[in-house]
């Protein structure tokens, strides 16, 4: 199969195809292929809003390092398709149920899985729900908070509407979750202020960025990506103590918004402070590159990413309880987290990095690596040390 759609500029030994599987056909990049297939498979997951293009550096450098390396557009994402494509009031978000995401890899049998941003949720839930099939994870940028927490036991220790009070069911992880028992939200409005998944999660957010001009669409892309970067000074990230208004609107706007604001006004809110020449996200995302995400974009819209965010934040645990099966189990697989210290998504989920460092939610956690100078887009922005660990990570295991 093929789209009408203009070739991807790769860098050398990294090829385009695309896969069928019952569910979707997948596109993806991918290095090191050999006929006998006798290497290492590392698959690697994006996050929004990107594309398997975001791993361009890095698939040729795993290539070279002894694996086959395979990037996909995920579900709702770039050239994949027979994903429901149909309106946010439409949709059937059953289809992006959080097994569903992971469960389509199960056919590749993987060395190691690893996730960036959003990418980041489906390896933790693949190599969570399957350690046979998964045998290393790699998470960047969004830490693994945790399986549901369920009310057990009830049946000899009081009814089920006492023990809820005390684990609230449902909802998957500490992290959308929280924020909604919290009322975080609410308050937040109260404050003049928004948080990012949870505008996501409305059918405005699609129409105020798919209605952008292409020069619109490339100005707030590079916005987006360099506010979030390593590149951007305002970028000061440090642990919140809780969900609660006073600490989570230390966050940027790019997570917690104006409450009166779409996301290209959020982004440009911070841009219009920065110098209109010289914009250091230049070095590691030229226009030429951004122009991918740009043409990906425009022709496909960004509802199919936003699914997943309508999922986990609005729908309130309805395309969610799938993920209650594995209540109270912890990620069994080596793990490791790596994130950019000029990064916020390591701690918008207050708590989620220290559960994965102390062994609460990771029972073979090996090692944690912080990036100085490097922000959100660790793939894009710091491809040899993403190598690198990989890398260390997989030394000890058999192929």
């Amino acid at each position: 199969m093929s789209l009408d759609v203009p070739s991807l500029p790769l860098p050398k030994g990294v090829t385009s195809r695309f896969i069928s599987t019952p569910d979707l056909t997948f596109h993806i990049l991918e290095a090191g292929a050999t006929p006998v297939q006798d290497r290492p498979l590392i698959v690697l997951l994006h996050g929004f809003p990107e594309i398997a293009y975001s791993w361009r550096r890095v698939l040729p450098k795993l290539a070279y390092a002894g694996f086959h390396a395979v990037a996909p557009d995920q579900r709702g994402f770039g050239r994949t398709t027979g994903w429901d494509t149909r309106s946010f009031e439409e949709v059937d978000l059953e289809s992006f149920s959080l097994t569903n995401l992971s469960s389509l890899y199960m056919r590749w049998g993987i060395h190691c899985v690893v996730g960036h941003d959003c990418g980041a949720i489906t390896a933790s839930l693949c190599a969570l729900m399957r350690p046979d099939f998964f045998r290393s994870v790699v998470l960047m940028s969004h830490p693994f908070n945790g399986s549901p927490t369920l009310p057990f036991n009830t049946a000899n220790e009081g009814r089920v509407e006492d023990q809820a009070q005390v684990a609230p069911q449902g909802g998957g992880g500490g992290a959308e979750g929280s924020a909604a028992a919290s009322g975080i939200h609410e308050a937040l409005a109260r404050s003049g202020r928004k948080h990012y998944k949870w505008y996501y999660s409305t059918a405005a957010a699609n129409t105020d960025m798919s209605s952008l001009t292409p020069d619109e669409l490339h100005r707030f892309l590079r916005g987006y990506f360099h506010l979030k970067s390593g590149s951007w000074p305002g970028n000061q990230p440090h642990p919140l103590k809780g969900w609660t208004v006073e600490e989570v609107v230390q966050m940027p706007y790019y997570y917690i918004m104006p409450l009166d604001a779409t996301m290209p006004e959020a982004v440009e809110r911070h841009m219009i402070e920065e110098p209109s020449q010289g914009i250091t996200s230049h070095s590691w995302l030229p226009d030429d590159e951004l122009a991918v995400y740009v043409a990906e974009y425009a022709r496909t819209g960004f509802q199919g990413g936003l699914n997943w965010y309508s999922v986990r934040t609005a729908a309130g645990g309805r395309f969610t309880k799938d993920y209650d099966l594995f209540a109270g189990k912890k990620i069994e697989t080596p793990s490791f987290f790596i994130s950019g210290a000029k990064d916020w998504g390591t701690y918008q989920e207050p708590g989620a990095l220290d559960k994965m460092t102390s062994g609460a939610v990771c029972s073979d956690f090996r090692s944690l690596k912080v990036l100085d100078g490097v922000g959100h887009w660790i793939p894009q922005e710091a491809p040899n040390e993403v190598v690198q660990t990989i890398i260390e990570l997989t030394a000890g295991l058999n192929a």
